[in-house]
């Protein structure tokens, strides 16, 4: 007599993706296991460190940055390690996971910045995270509807000409408005192959 297991496969939904945007090399992954892994919170009045707690992640670890509710939209800066690694991930993919502390949420920002000398890229995801952990994936691809220079769909030599020298990833944190927190883990930087 044959027996047929069954197996559950779990399915996550990534906001913004193609399923395929989780394939190639990985070329950094930060699990905040351990530490904040040099990410720098940017916005309001200061850059300041990430608050690293060991616990609440996604799973294990995260970072978290506090509003100072100031007016400016405070994002999480990538550390040195991700840019010189950014070149490599032409085609590839940014990916990672997020969570707020309110549940009203504005979208009247960019989601994830890349400056370079050649000029500034953009991308907006259609949905927000919400107080529990939300994932979130983009190609590093024109396909993917990056934005070039605040108002211009991006062309793909405008990309390659970007990630050839970044001077600056940084991912939002915030996205409510007044007082809030964010958190943010698994970060993977992927390149095509």
């Amino acid at each position: 007599m044959r027996r047929l297991i069954a197996w559950a496969v779990p399915v996550f939904l990534v906001a913004g993706c193609h399923a395929d945007a989780q394939t190639g090399h990985m070329r950094v992954h930060h699990e905040f296991n351990n530490s904040a892994q040099g990410w720098i919170v940017n916005g309001d009045t200061r850059p300041a460190d990430a608050i690293f707690t060991p616990t609440g992640g996604h799973p294990g670890g995260c970072i978290t940055g506090t509003d100072e509710a100031l007016g400016e939209t405070w994002y999480f800066l990538a550390p040195q390690e991700v840019l010189r690694e950014l070149p490599k991930a032409v085609n590839g993919s940014i990916s990672y996971s997020l969570k707020q502390s309110g549940s009203i949420i504005s979208l009247f920002d960019d989601d994830v910045v890349i400056l370079g000398r050649a000029g500034r890229l953009s991308y907006r995801f259609r949905t927000a995270p919400g107080t529990d952990w939300t994932d979130f994936s983009v190609r590093l691809s024109a396909s993917a509807g990056w934005t070039w220079n605040w108002n211009q769909k991006a062309s793909q030599d405008q990309i390659v000409a970007v990630l050839t020298a970044p001077t600056l990833l940084q991912i939002r944190g915030e996205y409510v408005t007044g007082e809030d927190m964010g958190s943010l883990d698994n970060f993977v930087l992927r390149s095509a192959r």
